[in-house]
């Protein structure tokens, strides 16, 4: 594909995991230099932060005012109660247009902090700020969505009762594959609309089997430009074994998403932009990058066909 048909199709496309400012972990944009960024460029932005809501009156007043749409979403994280219905009560009363992405835990997921090896819940070096006073990982308690027997605890629930009556989109955050097909296939069940996140990130490794299982049932498989980006190895991620698995879980249940926000990496349509540069030449096609960056996003945030 040419650069100018590349454009076109991100004009068109939706990015459903951005994280913006301000937050605890230093963001490149806040809403307003965001859209500044962002206008003209791309369809959509779902704002994600792991320690707010993101739902503001600026975005309100974005979505009446512009052609770029902006979806708030909130993170089950400590910062918002951890398994908090009236978080998600409130969050999704206040986006009157579009649903919200509720992310189950992040940086507060039991998986996340196990496999943070800091001793800190946030390294003070992805803070850099002198003053930040970093919490040690052991002053928490580690947040899990299944006992031991593999079934979800009554607070977890209690949630998705929450989460199927606002309408709201679940995206599994950083919890284990374990849990997350655990959640998966009981909120599908209640036919709540699923976005399993990052499942090829090292420190989740869904199995290829369980995706291609959870996509039969209905999940979307999210594939995230950061996470090649920002690869701690040159060796890790390898795009070809990256399109192998789109392919073999079908792009009709997969996105693509950024997963930028980060001060060093590019914006929402540059990352898009990119990353189907890269993966076009392991040989996804157009047809199969128009379903997991348009139309796949739109009938994630039920706003109708392209």
């Amino acid at each position: 594909m040419r650069d100018d048909e590349i454009d076109k199709m991100i004009q068109r496309s939706y990015d459903l995991h951005f994280h913006i400012g301000p937050d605890i972990i230093p963001r490149k944009y806040n809403v307003r230099q965001l859209v500044q960024e962002e206008q003209g460029k791309i369809a959509g932005i779902v704002l994600k932060s792991h320690s707010f809501p993101t739902i503001t009156g600026i975005i309100a007043s974005v979505n009446r005012n512009s052609d770029l749409k902006l979806f708030g979403s909130l993170t089950m994280n400590y910062f918002m109660g951890g398994f908090n219905p009236s978080a998600i009560y409130a969050s999704s009363v206040m986006s009157r247009e579009f649903p919200i992405v509720v992310w189950f835990p992040t940086i507060h997921a039991e998986n996340h902090l196990r496999h943070n090896y800091s001793n800190y819940e946030i390294p003070p070096e992805w803070v850099k700020d002198p003053e930040f006073i970093p919490r040690i990982k052991t002053e928490l308690k580690a947040i899990r969505v299944i006992d031991w027997n593999n079934t979800l605890f009554d607070k977890c629930l209690r949630v998705l009762k929450m989460i199927k009556k606002m309408n709201c989109i679940i995206a599994t955050g950083h919890l284990s594959w374990e849990e997350s097909e655990v959640l998966t296939s009981e909120a599908l069940k209640e036919g709540i609309t699923v976005i399993i996140t990052h499942p090829n990130q090292k420190d989740i490794a869904m199995p290829l089997r369980i995706q291609k299982e959870l996509a039969r049932k209905g999940a979307y498989i999210e594939h995230c430009y950061v996470m090649y980006l920002d690869r701690d190895n040159e060796d890790d991620y390898p795009l070809d074994e990256m399109a192998d698995k789109i392919i073999e879980v079908g792009a009709d249940h997969c996105i693509l998403t950024s997963d930028a926000g980060q001060l060093g990496n590019p914006g929402p349509s540059r990352s898009l932009k990119e990353f189907v540069k890269l993966l076009s030449k392991e040989g996804i096609t157009r047809s199969q990058f128009s379903k997991m960056l348009i139309r796949n996003p739109e009938t994630i945030l039920g706003i109708g066909a392209s």
